[in-house]
């Protein structure tokens, strides 16, 4: 089940994200995605894909994060606006 997200909510879902939870946001017609997961240690686990660059390698997409505010601050210089957010 996949259920959108209200930006005012964003940081709060990302403080109560399970293992087993994801969220995905995408930037308005954009090929350019993040997805967030947390991993076992409890940290957060970002990866940014971008479509529309091919000469990029995937592993250097991924960032860790501590927190849920580091999250927010990166997904905010990111993307502008106009983003949709999902969890999945």
């Amino acid at each position: 089940m996949c259920e959108q997200i209200e930006e005012k909510n964003f940081r709060q879902k990302l403080k109560f994200l399970d293992l087993d939870e994801g969220i995905r946001i995408e930037w308005g017609s954009q090929a350019k995605k993040v997805f967030i997961n947390k991993n076992a240690c409890d940290n957060y686990v970002v990866q940014v894909v971008d479509n529309g660059d091919t000469t990029s390698n995937s592993n250097h997409n991924i960032k860790y994060f501590h927190s849920a505010e580091e999250v927010y601050k990166f997904v905010k210089s990111t993307f502008d606006k106009n983003f949709s957010i999902w969890q999945y």
